[in-house]
């Protein structure tokens, strides 16, 4: 995410600022003040990827950057600040951030990034609650997101509100309504910025053991305000969603929940055509406690989804997350996953040679990472990663490398 660079803050002198925080932070604790408001923050982050920019090999990256180099070092340093009080029953967070990346080979994809997030959980008497919240990001785009190798910055938003009425000890009555915009810079991709509005109505039973069953109704429109030219033909992925799906929150004991969504979904481009969808949606996760310190998660999952991209408007993707943590000692956590997705597109354009339906993706991701807290303000991690990414398209395909290491106070 981006914002315009400072001449200030430049990547040497934001390291000895976080170093020297860090060193600060050796020899002397924050007290332990569990009612602290506000929080300010720095971090900084070292990232080695061996494959920066996803492609398909180092002939791939001659051909379209005129070098064989494909790693690079991202350095990244921030500094925010952490709002998060109740009022009587009323909760407020807020956390703002500005983080500035500089690459040590790609230099012209540096950029500022910022990140806001607010939020006000409220309460109204004993039978209504509810949440507003903002969430706003400016950066880079990821270039696993879009096949463009140029600095495109975008910019997402997310308003939402939700409410919840208790009519009952067992049933509550609850409504959601959220708008989502994402925008892209460079003129080149101002048809794949686009926005979505989503209204949401459901009902739910409440046992006395704390398990939820219940019925949801959703409705999405989105839109995409510029058309996509593609072959001298205009074609617009502004489209229509309904779902109707069962909730299940399943609490099988002290140690071990179920959470289940599931029903049909229907999703129509509004200009029609073969780009209409149809079929059962569905997600499962899995929580289990074993100890105090260790946890399993699974995630199994078949959805619908939008992406970005410029030969198809979504994605049926049959996924499988499988996650672990391990807490060794008070301060030092270890943490292991697995994502593999297998996506399966449709849209409405058309890649040489292959239709739209035609299109296969296999994405898996494999990480480890190890958190280490020798203070209660200060923690040092570093994690390790590996991306298989492949398609029956031609330079859709990449494996990637990598390893992070960051370094947070809070003041």
């Amino acid at each position: 995410m981006a914002w315009h660079r400072h001449g200030w803050l430049n990547r040497r002198s934001s390291a000895q600022l976080l170093a020297v925080l860090a060193l600060m932070a050796s020899h002397q604790a924050r007290a332990d003040d569990e009612d602290q408001v506000l929080t300010p923050y720095v971090q900084y982050s070292l990232l080695y990827d061996d494959n920066l920019l996803r492609l398909r090999d180092a002939a791939q990256a001659q051909a379209t950057l005129g070098t064989t180099q494909m790693s690079d070092y991202v350095h990244s340093a921030a500094g925010g600040v952490r709002f998060d009080r109740m009022f009587s029953r009323q909760h407020i967070r807020l956390d703002a951030r500005l983080t500035q990346n500089t690459f040590d080979n790609f230099r012209q994809f540096n950029n500022d990034q910022r990140d806001l997030n607010a939020y006000w959980g409220w309460a109204l008497g004993e039978h209504f609650s509810g949440d507003l919240g903002y969430v706003y990001s400016q950066g880079l785009t990821p270039f696993q997101n879009l096949r463009v190798l140029e600095k495109n910055i975008r910019t997402a938003q997310t308003r939402y509100a939700t409410a919840a009425w208790q009519l009952h000890p067992d049933w509550t009555v609850r409504g959601q309504y959220s708008r989502f915009s994402l925008g892209y810079d460079l003129p080149s991709l101002q048809n794949n910025s686009f926005s979505q509005d989503i209204y949401e109505m459901g009902l739910d039973y409440t046992a006395r053991s704390g398990s939820v069953a219940g019925l949801q109704v959703r409705h999405t429109r989105g839109n995409y305000p510029e058309p996509a030219l593609v072959s001298g033909v205009e074609i617009n992925n502004s489209f229509t969603q309904d779902e109707l799906k069962t909730r299940i929150s399943w609490l099988y004991s002290d140690k071990t929940k179920f959470q289940f969504l599931g029903g049909y979904v229907r999703r129509e481009r509004v200009t029609g055509g073969a780009a209409n969808y149809s079929g059962f949606n569905a997600r499962l996760i899995t929580d289990w406690e074993v100890s105090a310190k260790t946890a399993f998660s699974m995630n199994l999952y078949r959805e619908i989804g939008g992406v970005s991209d410029i030969d198809a408007n979504y994605a049926l993707t049959d996924g499988l997350s499988l996650a672990s943590r391990w807490r060794a000692t008070e301060k030092i956590r270890l943490d292991a996953a697995i994502d593999y997705q297998r996506r399966n597109y449709n849209g409405a354009a058309v890649v040489t040679g292959v239709t739209p339906s035609d299109r296969k993706d296999t994405y898996k991701k494999y990480s480890f990472g190890i958190t280490y807290a020798p203070l209660r303000s200060w923690s040092l991690m570093a994690a390790i990663y590996r991306e298989d990414s492949s398609s029956n398209i031609a330079g859709y395909g990449y494996v990637s490398n990598g390893i992070a290491l960051t370094t947070r106070y809070e003041f």
